[in-house]
């Protein structure tokens, strides 16, 4: 009863502008199926409340919980009223939030800073920037998010008539390293296309469509109100609970395991399939490529995955004949990335090696595009900064993926 009635009062106290001065994020690993169903039912009672970083899934992966100042000790009382270790992962999340940007993150060459993080105004400019500057590249408009911005993606080709490779980055608004890496890997095909032999290849084999910031409403409210915001900003009839999620708002097996009908839930699925309004827009917008995409890749974090479909469903035994070559070349490139800095990427399916989530865009690359090579890719970290990864690592980031990039560029995707 204490747990709940805490809940009530931290839902009519929430603020517009949101400062996480003494959230903390818990890590609790469950060792046993008691554990596990123990931790099941703790989220099923919180979800619409207590932010789930990462939720209870299998054996031995961690569930993390980001939990404000005044449920901090109601939640660490039920951990261990349900017999349940924890441990502080981070101990302030504003901490980290002001940490992540830094005064000496200088650019390599004049102009736009690849090291530090843009507001969507900036990334916006960027695009049509690029189109201006490199011959190679066409500023494409997608269509209008709800609040009516353009969702913009750059096209990369050296011309004539060739197979699609289509990345997009941003879907979730706070996790800002995805947006930084696109735009980063972008400038590495068209900077080094005339001078990198491999980079020159990747552009000569493929057209690239790289959408930076797909939830582009999202992502301008985490900078202007709440740093952690992940859904869009599309309001639901009959609450006061704003937004959609929309990784779990497309199409293919809409509305099943991993995905919540709560509209106060980080993992909302939406009134109907590609109802938000991004999503939709996007999904038209695609249709133009129908069995000419040879890569689709949606790039989130954190965790540090590589992962591919099915992603609906934890069954490993359903049916699924691309996996084989999916893990073998998904394999390379992480070795590849790995080489850069020495991250290291765990390589599976997305459902039975991590958790279901239904609705998601691995599964509609897969099975409403029908792209043999359809990944999602969780990038940095495992979990030290979660959603906020200081800009002095953006760099790193941008190199290490790329080289993964390279990998399916300069191969051919048959």
């Amino acid at each position: 009863m204490k747990l709940l009635c805490a809940l009530l009062v931290f839902v009519a106290s929430a603020s517009a502008v949101k400062n996480y001065g003494g959230y903390q994020v818990l890590r609790v690993v469950p060792q046993d199926m008691e554990q596990l169903q123990r931790l099941h039912d703790l989220y099923n009672l919180l979800e619409d409340t207590v932010d789930f970083w990462k939720e209870p899934t299998r054996l031995n992966q961690p569930v993390d919980i980001m939990i404000g100042p005044n449920l901090v000790k109601d939640v660490k009382l039920e951990l261990s009223r349900r017999d349940l270790d924890f441990s502080i992962y981070v101990e302030d999340v504003q901490t980290n939030i002001n940490n992540e940007r830094c005064t000496d993150c200088v650019n390599a060459k004049a102009g736009f800073n690849y090291n530090i993080y843009h507001t969507a105004d900036e990334i916006s400019q960027w695009v049509t920037d690029m189109a201006t500057d490199y011959s190679i590249v066409t500023e494409i408009n997608i269509g209008k998010s709800h609040e009516g911005r353009d969702i913009k993606a750059i096209k990369i080709s050296s011309g004539g008539s060739k197979r699609v490779i289509y990345i997009q980055g941003g879907i979730h608004a706070r996790e800002w390293i995805s947006p930084a890496t696109m735009m980063y890997m972008a400038n590495q095909l068209v900077s080094n296309y005339n001078t990198d032999a491999e980079v020159k290849a990747m552009v000569d084999n493929y057209d690239w469509y790289i959408v930076p910031s797909l939830n582009v409403d999202g992502y301008s409210y985490t900078w202007t109100n709440d740093r952690m915001w992940r859904k869009n900003r599309q309001p639901n009839d009959g609450s006061r609970c704003v937004g959609t999620d929309l990784n779990r708002n497309y199409p293919y097996q809409w509305g099943g395991t991993g995905a919540s009908p709560s509209k106060c839930s980080d993992t909302y699925y939406g009134s109907a399939p590609l109802s938000g309004k991004e999503v939709s827009v996007v999904d038209t917008w695609l249709q133009q490529f129908s069995g000419n995409i040879a890569l689709f890749i949606d790039f989130h974090n954190y965790g540090q995955l590589w992962l591919y479909p099915w992603g609906y469903t934890g069954n490993a035994a359903t049916p699924q004949p691309d996996k084989a070559v999916q893990q073998t070349i998904a394999l390379e490139a992480t070795a590849a990335l790995q080489a850069v800095a020495g991250t290291s990427y765990f390589v599976g399916m997305s459902g039975p090696d991590m958790y279901p989530a239904s609705g998601a865009s691995e599964d509609y690359g897969y099975g409403t595009l029908g792209v043999k090579y359809t990944y999602v890719v969780e990038l940095r970290d495992e979990g030290r900064y979660g959603f906020n990864i200081p800009e002095r690592m953006i760099e790193e980031s941008g190199k290490e993926t790329f080289a993964a990039l390279k990998v399916f560029g300069t191969n051919p995707l048959a």
